[in-house]
């Protein structure tokens, strides 16, 4: 059983490092029987009194949202559980306007970031994904076209040796379409220090794998977490942004095309101006870009999000639509005040039933019959990533390109922190560099068992 904040467990704080002596006890455990008539109507209220809030209070649509909401209201008796049903059929009513065909368009992918290597030991990362990825397999089953997306494929390797017949679960929702390896790598890495040809190496094994176990190429490179700045040292400085201005080509030589992270929005002196886009690599290779408009890749699927996804879109004339990237940190409570604070790292956890309730309530809400002005919500349902990518490729026209290096200012400190696991990450780097050059004149294959472990 694990017992971790959303920070782990440090001491004195929660984000020093873990007291491999501390214990917890179970005192309680409670079996429940939910009452689903009530259940339903709880989410229909929440979807409408967030359509009441957030949209603009001058809007008809608001002032209708806000008139069925206290209908519901007085309709619920707490000793008469038929008031339910009545309750329900208001709440259908005031759902069963459809939306326009010029309202913004969002995809929603679930998805679970997961740190390989964190605040917590590396068999806790362990239980993690087979906790996370477990109950998106429950979700499935109770939402038919619920897609979910999830990369690193040492996650996937640590599933099939841990939890066997949890891994051909997966495997089964892979060839369905619904559960989607994704990114192509092998973690999601640190992109300021390590080689190049680490980063080819991560493309190599990472692709490989999904190739291997599930028939499968990822065409996105994805990378939602990613962050740190680049050193201010002068002989250092022009390694690091060629080697990251390289990353285009790198994408481009493992046979993908599509680029996906999130923390550029985060910028705390230039915000990042483009939400989709295409960005070139030194050699003029070209990935087409994109950065969900909610500003966060853990959304809890909230009327304020799907509002902020279209507001938030920098390039709404050149490309109608954007993704929506749903997941909650593990140990974190679901709330429907406000969307995540920024700098939450992420443990797991993945959209919770109270996500997908919500967004099946908010497929195709538009403005009332008397209001004339497109106030409803931009339109969201499920899908994949790689689908949406492919109609950002096919119906985007005239897109901006970014040519330079993609620097995220906020988390620094990236270069000063750690300097002994970098040194000998670097040192490893060089020796493998040694071996496959002596193999290579050995004639010596080198590309097999121990030696790709090591990498």
């Amino acid at each position: 059983m694990a017992c971790n904040g959303l920070f782990g467990t440090g001491e004195p704080y929660d984000i020093c490092p873990p007291n491999p002596n501390k214990y917890f006890t179970l005192k309680k455990a409670e079996l429940v029987v939910p009452n689903k008539p009530a259940w339903k109507v709880f989410y229909d209220l929440q979807v409408i009194y967030q359509v009441s809030r957030d949209l603009p209070q001058d809007s008809v649509r608001a002032a209708q949202a806000l008139y069925a909401a206290n209908k519901i209201v007085n309709t619920i008796k707490v000793e008469d559980e038929t008031s339910l049903h009545d309750a329900a059929e208001i709440a259908k009513e005031f759902f069963g306007n459809k939306n326009g065909t010029s309202q913004h368009s969002l995809t929603a992918v679930g998805h679970c970031h997961i740190d390989t290597a964190w605040l917590w030991p590396y068999a806790e990362t362990r239980r993690k994904i087979a906790r996370s990825w477990s109950s998106q397999l429950r979700l499935m089953e109770q939402h038919p076209e619920y897609v979910f997306v999830c990369s690193q494929a040492q996650q996937y390797e640590w599933l099939e040796q841990d939890y066997p017949s949890l891994f051909e679960e997966v495997k089964e929702k892979v060839k369905e379409g619904r559960f989607q390896p994704i990114g192509g790598t092998w973690v999601e890495m640190d992109c300021n220090i390590p080689s190049g040809e680490s980063f080819c190496r991560q493309f190599l094994l990472g692709q490989r794998f999904f190739r291997e176990k599930f028939g499968y190429h990822s065409n996105v490179f994805w990378l939602p977490d990613t962050f740190g700045g680049l050193s201010r040292l002068s002989l250092s400085l022009l390694y690091y942004i060629i080697l990251f201005l390289y990353l285009p080509q790198i994408i481009r030589e493992s046979n993908m095309k599509y680029f996906f992270t999130q923390k550029l929005s985060w910028n705390n002196i230039n915000k990042f101006p483009l939400t989709t886009f295409h960005w070139i690599g030194l050699d003029g290779s070209k990935v087409l870009s994109h950065m969900a408009p909610s500003n966060t890749y853990n959304a809890r699927c909230m009327v304020s999000e799907l509002i902020d996804s279209a507001k938030n879109h920098k390039d709404k004339m050149y490309s109608n639509e954007s993704l929506i990237v749903h997941g909650r940190l593990e140990g974190s409570s679901d709330c429907s005040v406000a969307i995540r604070g920024v700098g939450i790292g992420d443990g797991g956890g993945g959209p919770v039933p109270q996500y997908l309730e919500r967004l099946d309530r908010m497929k195709d809400i538009v403005s009332g019959p008397y209001s004339g002005r497109g106030e409803g919500l931009p339109k969201v349902a499920y899908g994949s990533a790689e689908s949406f990518y492919d109609r950002l490729e096919r119906d985007s026209r005239d897109l901006a390109s970014w040519k330079g290096e993609l620097y995220f200012e906020f988390h620094r400190g990236t270069y000063t922190t750690a300097a002994a696991v970098k040194r000998y990450n670097r040192k490893n780097e060089l020796l493998l560099r040694d071996l496959e050059q002596i193999a290579a004149v050995a004639g010596v294959v080198v590309d097999a068992g121990g030696y790709r472990y090591i990498w």
